[in-house]
């Protein structure tokens, strides 16, 4: 799908007209390529004189290859969070053409809220872009703000796993497998997130290494999103440290659980299993224990089987064993 953008008076907007009238047209800003077919990328291609990169080209990891001027157009791909349809949260790469002439092309195969014109603080800000480039900065400020908020929203369920996990309340302990599948999905986000902070830090120090201001890229704002950036990055590492930290205190819950088991049986071991081999000897048909045939020989058999597990116990105890 194609989505295009032009100045209007009112500032930018959608154009609703044929794409192909549209990409003639001047006022120009900002082409977006949502999942496009190759006739789509094709129309882009030769409407602007640039290169669309394929999905195998946009997915490598060489820096290089995410990051580079061509034919006085920028090339930055990022790997951003989104999702679709309301689904879980995923990464994917993102790549944003700035042409020679202020135009922006982006291409891109999932839906980061920053996308979505017409809500957000994102969408007032490209509405009052002056070209291309402040287009663009706008969707990196909108894709941060966006990771700012998961992070938040995500520290505050960590928080609250936490109270869960180390409650005082005996009568209200925490379900273990689905704090650790809670967990899991946190760790899961979190890691998506650093990486799509790691990929925009690198494309703002990159662009702003590439006199931005020329091409209508504000080196103030890119300065900032850099400090935002470098901030979000050092959060997400700390709220990672405290996910490992969550983690190692459920494990060593489930390892407490299975000890008071094992704890469990051990003690069932040791009551049941000396009366059975003393019933076993008792049971044994040889002629040389001729006292098990004694009157008194049952009572001495059932006397044997108390002393043996209470003495066990009394090991067991002097010992610490439980």
């Amino acid at each position: 799908m194609i989505e295009i953008y032009q100045n209007h008076v009112d500032g930018v907007v959608r154009r609703a007209a044929d794409c192909d009238i549209a990409l003639t047209q001047a006022g120009l800003v900002w082409i977006d390529l949502d999942e496009p077919t190759s006739a789509e990328e094709e129309r882009v291609e030769t409407a602007l004189g640039i290169e669309v990169l394929t999905t195998k080209e946009r997915s490598a990891m060489e820096e290089s290859a995410r990051f580079y001027e061509e034919n006085g157009a920028l090339y930055l791909t990022t790997t951003l969070l989104g999702r679709r349809d309301e689904g879980p949260f995923r990464s994917g790469p993102v790549t944003f053409v700035l042409t020679a002439d202020g135009v922006l092309v982006t291409v891109r195969h999932i839906n980061p809220r920053a996308f979505e014109i017409g809500e957000g603080r994102a969408s007032a800000r490209i509405a009052r872009a002056r070209g291309g480039g402040d287009v663009m900065v706008a969707l990196i400020e909108g894709c941060v703000e966006r990771i700012s908020d998961v992070l938040q929203e995500s520290t505050a369920s960590a928080h609250a796993l936490s109270a869960e996990i180390f409650t005082d309340d005996a009568g209200d302990a925490p379900d273990l497998p689905t704090s650790l599948r809670t967990l899991g999905r946190l760790g899961t986000l979190a890691a998506l997130a650093h990486d799509s902070l790691s990929s925009l830090h690198r494309a703002v120090v990159f662009a702003a290494a590439t006199k931005p201001d020329a091409r209508g890229l504000a080196s103030a704002r890119l300065n900032a999103l850099r400090r935002d950036i470098e901030q979000l990055e050092r959060a997400i590492e700390a709220f990672q440290a405290h996910l490992t930290y969550v983690q190692e205190a459920i494990l060593g819950l489930v390892n407490a659980a299975q000890s008071n088991t094992l704890k469990a049986l051990s003690l069932a071991t040791i009551a049941f299993v000396p009366p059975t081999l003393i019933a076993s000897v008792f049971g044994m048909n040889f002629e040389a224990m001729d006292w098990f045939r004694e009157p008194w020989g049952p009572w001495a058999g059932f006397l044997l089987m108390l002393i043996a597990p209470a003495a066990l116990f009394g090991i067991a105890k002097w010992r610490r064993w439980f």
